[in-house]
């Protein structure tokens, strides 16, 4: 009775880790992955449903320095603590990736505003309004030129020719969405 009882233990703690180790491979086809346009949910993810503007969220995270900086020198931060607005927020990685001619270019005072303001849309972009704009121009903040939205075969929300990073951080007065590259607008 011993050796049944033992082989009977065996198999049923085989059993059992092996669908503790699968769980998180399953879990992973059955949840969908994260929505571009529509905050985490999660309580541990940051700025989940924050009381600060989108100046502060950005100065904040420490990931998008370079672009707190930008704004500061443009004079734009300001302006970013009032009104609703959805923002294609660069991270540092996508100022440094910037090509040099690219940079020269983009640190004259004229064209680092123009730049910048083509970063922000007025209003706020949610996961409603996003599916109707597939390949439609949306025009940017006081800039004039519009950032085209569309979707790739891998599902992945392109701006231009940047990537959207899911999720979008919620702030008290619009959205921010991380993408991979500096925007810059036609012309420059």
């Amino acid at each position: 009775m011993t050796k049944k009882f033992k082989k009977l233990a065996f198999v049923l703690g085989i059993a059992g880790i092996s669908t503790l180790i699968s769980i998180p491979v399953l879990a992973k086809k059955f949840y969908p992955p994260y929505a571009l346009f529509q905050p985490s949910a999660y309580r541990s993810y940051p700025y989940r449903n924050s009381e600060k503007n989108i100046a502060d969220t950005l100065a904040d995270n420490s990931k998008y320095s370079n672009l707190v900086y930008e704004l500061k020198q443009a004079g734009l931060l300001e302006k970013l603590k009032q009104g609703q607005f959805t923002i294609f927020a660069p991270t540092d990685n996508a100022f440094k990736a910037l090509p040099k001619q690219t940079y020269q270019r983009y640190s004259q005072k004229e064209n680092r505003e123009k730049v910048l303001k083509y970063h922000v849309v007025s209003g706020i972009i949610t996961e409603k309004t996003h599916k109707n704009l597939n390949g439609t121009p949306i025009p940017t903040l006081l800039e004039g030129n519009a950032v085209k939205i569309t979707f790739d075969k891998n599902g992945n929300v392109k701006l231009n020719n940047a990537i959207g990073k899911p999720p979008s951080i919620q702030a008290k007065n619009g959205v921010i969405i991380e993408i991979n590259q500096v925007l810059v607008p036609p012309g420059l």
